[in-house]
């Protein structure tokens, strides 16, 4: 037997089916199915299953149950299904947060670029944006996940 064969069977153990991720994001199975979009690998014969972050990426898009719930449910689907790969879906999911979320950094260099390019009275729209969605982040996400610091 191929033992990358092997070894991608058992990365792929952790991954809801099209059936499960549905349920996590509350929508039905037929909904994910039809979607031109989806990404899912082959599990097997039939199955296919979704990654970490395509589910959290349906999941903001069909908005029918919070990022952070969905989150928590892939970490224990993982949990459940495959023990030794939830410490590796945790980071997907952590990784799929952080890439969401403007550092501090990024934040002012947007603002110093948008300042330079734009008209006053433009920038101060885009700043006043900024700093509004910046205050409507949460400080912690329910659950397991820190928000991450600069």
């Amino acid at each position: 037997m191929d033992h990358r064969a092997t070894e991608r069977n058992a990365s792929l153990e952790a991954y809801p089916n099209v059936r499960a991720a549905a349920e996590l994001i509350g929508v039905s199975p037929s909904t994910l199915s039809r979607r031109g979009d989806r990404l899912a690998e082959r599990r097997g014969e039939r199955d296919r299953v979704l990654p970490a972050a395509e589910v959290l990426r349906l999941a903001a898009i069909y908005r029918k149950r919070s990022l952070n719930d969905v989150a928590e449910g892939l970490i224990d689907y993982a949990r459940k299904a495959s023990p030794h790969e939830a410490e590796r879906v945790r980071e997907e999911v952590e990784s799929f947060f952080e890439g969401r979320t403007i550092s501090d950094r990024h934040r002012g260099e947007f603002l110093a670029l948008a300042r330079r390019l734009l008209p006053a009275s433009l920038y101060k729209q885009v700043e006043a944006t900024v700093i509004e969605q910046h205050a409507a982040l949460p400080e912690a996400l329910i659950g397991h996940y820190p928000r991450p610091t600069s």
